[in-house]
This record gives C-alpha cells, sequence and structure tokens, in this order.
C-alpha cells in the first residue's frame, strides 16, 4: 500500500501539471528520482530534468484545466489519480498511474481516458457537413466508399463525386456502369463512406443504403453537381447515379463528436 510520502509525492507532481510556478517545480523535482520515467500521450521523459520539462507540456495543460481530480487510490504497490473534465470534452479524463522507490517516483505514467460515447440525435446533415462532402475532391480529401463485393469481400475506392443529396442522403456518379460499386448494391445495398481532413482534425463516417437512381431528372442532377473534372472524364454521361440512404452518422467536426441515427 501506498504510504502517506508516496501520497504527498503524486500530490505534488498532480499540482504542476500543465505548467506551474517555480516553487511547485521545485517541489516536484524533490520527489522525483533521478531515473524516474514518465511516459504521456505527448512524449516519454528519462531522468528527472526531463520529466520536470514534461510537466509543462500544453497539450497537458488543456486537458487538466479546470478539472476535477479523484482521491488517490492504492493499485498494489501502485497509486492512481484520475482528473474528469468540467464540461463537456473530446475525451473522458486523465489516469495518472505512480510507481515508487521508498518516497521517490520511479515512474509516471499519464494516459488520456476515452470520452462517453456521444447521445444519438435525429439524422439531419448540417452545412458544415454538406460543404466539406461537396468541396472534399477540391480540398485534396476526396473521400473513400466501402461495398462488399462477390463472396462477401469488402472493397474501398476512392470517388470524387460523392455529393450531399438533402438533409438525410448522399450521391456519386459512377461511370462504368458494370464496375463492383454498381454491380454488387443491388444484393448487398449496404454501403460505408468516410470523410477525414487531418488539417482540421474532421472526420465523418456515413452508414447507409446504396440503389441506383432511375430517374433520368435525378440522374441528371446528380451529373451536374460532380466536379467539372469528375464530369469531363464521363462527357457522354454513360455512367449511372447512385443514392445512398443514410441510417446512421457519426464523426467529429468543429462542434465536436456527434452521432446521428435515423429515426432518433
Amino acid at each position: 500500500m501506498p504510504t502517506s510520502d508516496q501520497i504527498e509525492a503524486a500530490a505534488a507532481y498532480v499540482g504542476a501539471l500543465g505548467g506551474a510556478d517555480g516553487s511547485a517545480l521545485k517541489a516536484v523535482a524533490s520527489v522525483l528520482a533521478d531515473d524516474v520515467v514518465v511516459e504521456t500521450n505527448f512524449g516519454r521523459a528519462d531522468g528527472a530534468e526531463a520529466a520536470v520539462a514534461l510537466l509543462s507540456e500544453p497539450r497537458t495543460a488543456g486537458l487538466v484545466a479546470g478539472a476535477t481530480w479523484s482521491a488517490p487510490k492504492a493499485d498494489g504497490d501502485r497509486l492512481v489519480v484520475t482528473a474528469t473534465p468540467s464540461g463537456p470534452a473530446p475525451f473522458g479524463g486523465l489516469e495518472l498511474v505512480f510507481e515508487f522507490s521508498g518516497a521517490g517516483i520511479t515512474r509516471v505514467e499519464q494516459q488520456t481516458l476515452p470520452a462517453a460515447p456521444p447521445e444519438p440525435a435525429p439524422l439531419r446533415l448540417t452545412d458544415e457537413i454538406k460543404n466539406a462532402v461537396d468541396g472534399a475532391l477540391d480540398n485534396a480529401t476526396p473521400m473513400l466508399i466501402a461495398y462488399s463485393g462477390d463472396g462477401g469481400q469488402i472493397h474501398l475506392s476512392f470517388r470524387g463525386t460523392i455529393q450531399s443529396h438533402g438533409d438525410d442522403k448522399l450521391a456519386l456518379w459512377a461511370r462504368d456502369p458494370g464496375g463492383g460499386l454498381p454491380r454488387n448494391i443491388e444484393a448487398r445495398p449496404q454501403v460505408t463512406l468516410f470523410y477525414h481532413d487531418p488539417a482540421t482534425r474532421t472526420s465523418y463516417t456515413f452508414y447507409g443504403r446504396a440503389r441506383l437512381e432511375p430517374d433520368p431528372a435525378g440522374r441528371a442532377a446528380i451529373f451536374e453537381r460532380s466536379p467539372a473534372r469528375e464530369r469531363q472524364v464521363d462527357y457522354r454521361r454513360r455512367g449511372v447515379a447512385i443514392v445512398v440512404d443514410l441510417d446512421r452518422v457519426e464523426g467529429r467536426d468543429s462542434g465536436g463528436r456527434f452521432l446521428m441515427v435515423r429515426g432518433s
């Protein structure tokens, strides 16, 4: 079981997380073993000097700002402390596990905890989602679609014509009517589409049921809303229009994590 001195050492470490004044950092330095090892999501520190420097990592400061800390909990000879964010956050908390030799800290493991899943909301594509999808090709973040082929094999392909199609649908133009996607969706309509922009840390995953668009006007509208360079490749319009009725959308954008479900 951890001793009172070890609990005080852990408290000193927690108090200096995210940057602190000189006295707090000096207090931490006094309770660290010379060969202490600190492992975090943002890097590793070997030795007391490096460990004190890592305490000022700005991303850690963002994690612990305003957080509520649990009472220390013994885990055998180790000590576990958890921080819970004060409001909505992209993570569920921060866990620190301390190991000791005498009163000195020999190892710290700092790990972010996953956030609870978001509550389902009605499926209605926002303008932000629509703009991201419609501009994906020009943004150099073309979208992927996954579909099931013969024998249940999953196929992935980039598609430059994926576009929003109302508030609960996506659509695309497939140049080859005999290609794998158009050929398989009647028997296996379930598809998944994915958008990711690493520059903005935006990700969307769309789950739905694909179908061919038989109406000439609807088919023409999907072709005309495709990017110009995609239209030029099939200027004779030999391809087919595909509509995806969405059942679920999940992801993260400027509003944080979200989940939309049809019928919610």
